[in-house]
């Protein structure tokens, strides 16, 4: 969980690396199956005095570690914290459920799990002619005692596992009865395509069921759909559980997505059910699962570099981390990349602007104004409008501070966009702004006095709201919400 107490050590671990989601693919030791080592391991809880239960120790770590409220500099890029947020609440809550749970008697499962069948020199059967048939083939070569080993050099004859992916995996226990599933993740060889990006295939779960195998679980299978990505088969959030975590790509002409799932046994249902709240959704990125804040919970983070087009706006690259609240993984964390486009810059600014952290939002505003490198978007004559807009900012926000740089600030405002120029309508926003409040030194009436000089030039919105569905929209009052 990522409690606030905890946050400042996150930070501190997120720092190692220049930029988050650079970080997540240098710095992860926890991301794909068969790209670690002993990537599964899920550790036996000792029985207790009732058949059954188990026993969980949590390792609390101290508080003291302070968190500044409002949105957080994380590796250059703004952290919004999005709630709800794993706490000392959930952590509580946690606890208690698993001491009642302790105490009960166990449930027994829908179906006989102890009568696996007994090995045998079973050798598998030639492929069969549709990929459909394939779990079911699976199924009955394990069922009649077929060896693991031998499945899965089996699976690599048949074009199933390559070197692409597949694996055929024996060891972990996921539906909490002591015995191991047998999970089988497989390209569909009557597709595969080595050169292609994307390449079908499926994840399936076998358990034992009356001295047979049975399909537990298995992924949606379809040409669209390209193998499971296994991320974690074993325990994510300390319930002395295993989890089955991985993710599936789709692609489009414009993007590829990958959907990522959190599954865990119901024993009352007989299903894997998800244990996220929504879709965990990565667009042109991937996702990784990694023990951000040391508290030993596995979070997911999911990064994602969407396209940019018209419809869109610019848009910037984002890691979701996903985080355990005690209940349920929920969206915890966004934090956004270093701001590249001039107008990001401006949206950044205005968020410590709403926030009235000044200071933040004043050198926002001078580098729309100032720095050159920032990106143009595609609206003609943008730099200029959002310089004006900018300085238009920096005069307020310096009336409200009492600060004599607002007269200095306009002065320069009024000199470079005289009526007739594409920035005018900002300055005679803040020469409004400026007359009215030198009668009234009322910052309040100052406004009135700047949205009647903007409710008569539209060009004001319609230039802030030009970037599209994927950036913020705004209101004429927010031109000057004093």
């Amino acid at each position: 969980m990522l409690p606030q107490n905890r946050f400042t050590q996150w930070l501190s671990l997120a720092a190692g690396c220049a930029v988050l989601i650079l970080w997540m693919a240098a710095c992860s030791t926890l991301d794909e199956i068969g790209k670690r080592p002993n990537p599964t391991d899920t550790l036996q809880a000792a029985r207790t005095a009732t058949l059954g239960g188990r026993i969980s120790v949590w390792l609390v770590s101290p508080t003291g570690f302070p968190i500044m409220a409002g949105s957080t500099n994380v590796a250059g890029g703004q952290g919004e914290v999005i709630g709800p947020v794993g706490t000392a609440t959930a952590l509580s809550a946690t606890l208690y459920a698993a001491t009642q749970i302790a105490a009960e008697p166990p449930d027994l499962p829908n179906f006989r799990t102890t009568d696996c069948p007994a090995p045998s020199g079973r050798v598998p059967e030639p492929p069969p002619d549709s990929f459909a048939e394939y779990a079911a083939a699976i199924g009955t070569y394990l069922s009649d005692g077929g060896p693991t080993s031998v499945l899965e050099s089996e699976l690599r004859q048949w074009g199933a596992i390559t070197n692409k992916g597949g694996v055929v995996q024996a060891d972990t226990d996921l539906t909490g009865d002591d015995v191991p599933e047998i999970i089988v993740n497989l390209f569909n060889p009557l597709l595969y395509n080595d050169e292609a990006v994307l390449n079908a295939g499926q994840v399936i779960v076998y358990g034992c069921d009356s001295g047979k195998y049975r399909v537990l679980f298995q992924s949606p299978s379809s040409p669209g759909l390209a193998l499971p990505v296994l991320h974690r088969v074993g325990d994510m959030n300390g319930d002395v559980k295993a989890e089955l975590v991985y993710d599936i790509q789709s692609c489009s002409q414009s993007a590829c997505t990958r959907e990522g799932y959190i599954l865990t046994w119901n024993p009352i249902t007989g299903t894997f059910d998800p244990l996220n709240n929504e879709p965990i959704i990565a667009v042109n990125g991937r996702l990784g699962v990694l023990d951000i804040d040391s508290d030993g919970i596995l979070e997911l983070t999911a990064s994602s570099n969407p396209p940019s087009d018209v419809a869109s706006g610019p848009r910037r690259s984002v890691v979701d981390i996903w985080d355990w609240t005690g209940k349920n993984y929920v969206l915890a964390q966004r934090i956004q990349d270093d701001a590249r486009y001039r107008v990001h810059v401006l949206h950044d600014a205005d968020d410590a602007f709403r926030r009235q952290d000044w200071s933040t939002a004043l050198a926002g505003y001078r580098r729309v104004r100032d720095e050159a490198e920032l990106l143009a978007w595609t609206i003609p004559g943008e730099p200029s409008l959002l310089r004006a807009f900018a300085s238009y900012r920096m005069v307020i926000t310096y009336a409200r501070l009492r600060d004599g740089r607002a007269e200095t600030i306009l002065s320069s405002l009024l000199a470079e966009y005289p009526e007739g120029t594409s920035g005018a309508a900002y300055a005679a926003m803040a020469q409004a702004f400026m007359d009215n409040y030198r009668a009234t030194t009322s910052t309040n009436s100052a406004c009135q006095a700047a949205l009647g000089v903007g409710a008569g030039r539209p060009e004001t919105i319609s230039l802030l709201n030009s970037y599209g569905y994927a950036n913020p929209s705004y209101t004429l009052s927010d031109l000057c919400p004093f």
